[in-house]
């Protein structure tokens, strides 16, 4: 299958010196602005104590399951990858509560070589930086829901097949925007110790809210026109004491 065939156009000179330009320039000014939110949440985390008694903060760590609707190969959650970052919450009231995180993400979509596919491996890896909003709803002391938006920065992408590296075209965007929606467990009513008191083991299911990917590709069965971030993860969430 060529590259076209998977979404993927490969570029062709012309234009290409004022298309790299554009490309650096686009990116500087992504790594500017995410590196003012970056300020921000470690100031809201570093601030904490001056800012209320109500605010809790603290570290994260956990796996991802994703795949990409819409790239022809998305057929599980096949592609494994780490995220990891830091977190704030404050209580709105009894029931509710606002939360704001920050952390890196690895998703993307991968086939492995089986003999129903002919042996063909398929690895498209996406790198994020995300940056979800979320309010929370406590359903008990034990549990909550949770329900935002992410938005979210590409950090890096590369793709790959049986047959070498895949080079990607620019329709790849480098912001995405997600919608998710997850549940968050004291981790102390899983393991009865003192120590698990400070975690929490948090589920969510996050999908682009936006195309990631915009193509002219008639062969995507998902849209016409576009590829989807679709990500189940599972974190542990630590709080750390002020």
């Amino acid at each position: 299958m060529s590259s076209t065939d998977k979404g993927y156009i490969i570029q062709t000179s012309g234009s290409v010196n004022n298309k790299f330009s554009s490309r650096v320039s686009a990116s500087i000014k992504g790594r500017t602005t995410f590196s003012r939110i970056l300020l921000f949440v470690i100031f809201i985390v570093l601030a904490k104590p001056g800012l209320s008694q109500g605010f809790d903060g603290g570290l994260l760590a956990g796996f991802n399951g994703s795949q990409v609707r819409g790239d022809l190969y998305s057929n599980g959650f096949h592609k494994m990858g780490l995220l990891a970052g830091a977190w704030v919450q404050t209580s709105l009231n009894d029931n509710f509560y606002w939360t704001m995180e920050l952390k890196y993400s690895q998703k993307g979509s991968r086939m492995n070589p089986s003999k129903k596919n002919d042996y063909y491996l398929y690895i498209y890896r996406l790198n994020y930086i995300d940056i979800p909003v979320a309010f929370g709803y406590h359903n008990s002391d034990y549990y909550s829901f949770l329900m935002g938006l992410s938005f979210n920065y590409l950090m890096s992408r590369s793709a790959e097949d049986s047959f070498g590296k895949i080079e990607l075209s620019q329709n790849l965007h480098s912001w995405e925007i997600a919608a998710f929606a997850g549940i968050r467990i004291d981790f102390e009513q899983m393991v009865r110790r003192d120590w698990a008191s400070k975690f929490k083991l948090d589920f969510r299911f996050q999908f682009s809210a936006l195309p990631i990917y915009t193509t002219n590709n008639k062969l995507f069965y998902y849209s016409p026109y576009s590829q989807f971030n679709s990500v189940i993860s599972t974190a542990l969430y630590y709080t750390v004491d002020w």
